[in-house]
C-alpha cells in the first residue's frame, strides 16, 4: 500500500510539473499498446534532464503499467478540474528575437488577438494611448463597429485628449466611453497602470502603453491572466468609478 501511495504522489507531482500535452502523449502511447521505457520515453515525450530521470524512475519502480496508466488519467482529470478554478498566467513581452526555449507571447500580438476575439466589452486602463499604434487602434475601432462596448480609463493629460481624437472619429456613431482621474486629485495619483480586460474573462497587465514604442520598440513585460482575478480587477475598477475617482468625459 505504501508503494502504491508513493507512486501516486510521484505521478501527481510529475503531472503538475509537465505540460498537459506531454502527459496526454504518454497516456495515448499506453492506449495504443506501445511499450514505454527509458528508450521510448524521449521520442514519446520530447523531455530530457531531470524530468526524464523522474519519469524513468517512476516507470522502473512501478512495474504494473496498467496501474500507472490509471494514475496518469485520474491525475490529469484532477489537474484539469483544479485549473478550472485557478488563474492561468502566461508571460508576455515586447523584446528582441531570442531563442529562449520558452513559449513567451508577444505584446502586440496578444493585444490584437484579445481585441479580435472580444464579443461584449473591452476595458482598458492606460497612461498613454497614441494613434501611431495603428493596428491596435484599427482593432479598437473594429470592436466599436461590431457593437463591442469599449471603455478607456486614461490619465488626465492634454496629450491623451489630442491622441484619442485621432484614434476615434468624431463623426462616428460608435464611440468609446472615456474616464479620467478627477482634476482635483493630488498630482501624485496619476493613472499609470496598464491593463486590458476582454469580456470579463481575460486580462493583460504589463508595463507597455498602447503606443508604437510600448508594443513594438521598448523592452516591456507583462502577464496574461485568465481566471477569478479578472472579475476581481473589474470590481476594483467599478468601485473606483462609483466613488467618482474616475469620471466620464465627453
Amino acid at each position: 500500500m505504501d508503494e502504491i501511495q508513493s507512486a501516486a504522489r510521484e505521478t501527481l507531482s510529475i503531472i503538475n510539473d509537465l505540460p498537459d500535452k506531454i502527459i496526454k502523449r504518454i497516456i495515448s502511447a499506453w492506449e495504443e499498446g506501445r511499450e514505454i521505457d527509458r528508450y521510448s520515453l524521449p521520442e514519446i515525450t520530447g523531455v530530457s534532464g531531470e524530468r526524464m530521470d523522474r519519469l524513468t524512475r517512476l516507470l522502473e519502480n512501478e512495474k504494473n503499467h496498467k496501474t500507472l496508466h490509471s494514475m496518469f488519467v485520474t491525475g490529469l482529470i484532477a489537474k484539469s478540474k483544479h485549473d478550472d478554478k485557478a488563474n492561468k498566467i502566461e508571460i508576455v513581452w515586447t523584446g528582441p528575437s531570442l531563442e529562449t526555449g520558452m513559449d513567451i507571447l508577444n505584446t502586440k500580438s496578444v493585444i490584437e488577438k484579445m481585441l479580435t476575439e472580444a464579443r461584449e466589452k473591452v476595458t482598458i486602463v492606460d497612461y498613454r494611448i497614441t494613434s501611431n499604434a495603428e493596428s491596435i487602434v484599427e482593432e479598437l475601432n473594429k470592436c466599436l463597429s461590431e457593437g463591442v462596448d469599449l471603455e478607456l480609463i486614461v490619465d488626465n493629460h492634454k496629450a491623451n485628449e489630442k491622441e484619442l481624437r485621432k484614434c476615434f472619429s468624431e463623426i462616428s456613431l460608435a464611440k468609446p466611453r472615456i474616464f479620467m482621474r478627477k482634476e482635483k486629485e493630488s498630482k501624485y495619483f496619476k493613472v499609470h497602470a496598464k491593463v486590458l480586460i476582454k469580456d470579463d474573462m481575460q486580462m493583460l497587465i504589463g508595463s507597455a502603453n498602447l503606443t508604437e514604442l510600448g508594443t513594438e520598440v521598448n523592452f516591456e513585460l507583462g502577464v496574461l491572466i485568465e481566471g477569478p482575478l479578472v472579475k476581481q480587477m473589474l470590481r476594483l475598477l467599478n468601485e473606483m468609478k462609483d466613488a467618482k475617482y474616475f469620471e466620464e468625459v465627453e
